[in-house]
């Protein structure tokens, strides 16, 4: 029993000897404003950007669309054809059968587009995080809490109302990593940060 013991014995020992950490525990916090970060990742604003050219021509369809129907209806209302009589019903079951397909492919090619926007979000999103893991980790980071910075107007309730519902009540100034993380984000993947957007506000400052 003793032999059993200290053969099962040794390898937990070893195991718990590699489970230690070899870098002191991270203990870090910092902020960022991830929709500041967001609205400037360059690949999601190109990508943005493709998205309205097809958004645009179809917008142009549907009102193509639309005016086709309001026509209709105008010349349905002119006709000498009396509501109630089988010309005027006919004529009113066609019209009524196109706007509600004309309904349900706004729908449709809503509901696309809304996913098409959904995933070029999630996709900027993924890449912030990472971006942002690879910049804290080195610097003992442990956590990076969102948040929202924009000017409130106090006689706006909407405003004072979203200000308020942020978890985050107060911060260091030092501690807003928004500015730091942009230039990241450009420089990994190349690209030459826009002069407008590089002067940091004050006390955004790298965590060393």
């Amino acid at each position: 029993m003793a032999l059993v013991l200290g053969i099962y014995a040794v390898p937990a020992v070893a195991q718990q000897q590699q489970q230690q950490p070899s870098q002191p525990f991270p203990t870090l916090v910092a902020v960022i404003d991830l929709a500041q970060v967001i609205r400037q990742h360059p690949i999601f604003v190109e990508r943005q950007d493709q998205l309205q050219a097809p958004i645009r021509q179809t917008e142009a369809q549907f009102m193509q669309r639309h005016e086709g129907i309001a026509a209709r209806q105008r010349a349905l209302e002119a006709s000498p054809h009396r509501p109630g009589s089988p010309e005027h019903q006919q004529l009113l079951d066609s019209i009524v059968e196109e706007v509600a397909n004309f309904e349900r492919d706004v729908r449709t090619q809503g509901r696309q587009f809304e996913i098409a926007n959904s995933r070029i979000m999630y996709e900027a999103f993924q890449d912030i995080r990472a971006i942002i893991g690879r910049y804290a980790i080195p610097r003992g980071i442990a956590q990076v809490t969102d948040m929202r910075e924009f000017e409130v107007n106090p006689a706006n309730s909407t405003m004072v109302a979203e200000e308020m519902d942020q978890r985050l009540v107060w911060f260091h100034p030092q501690l807003n990593i928004t500015q730091v993380i942009i230039a990241e984000v450009y420089a990994a993947h190349g690209r030459q940060r826009p002069p407008a957007s590089t002067t940091a506000q004050p006390g955004q400052q790298p965590v060393r």
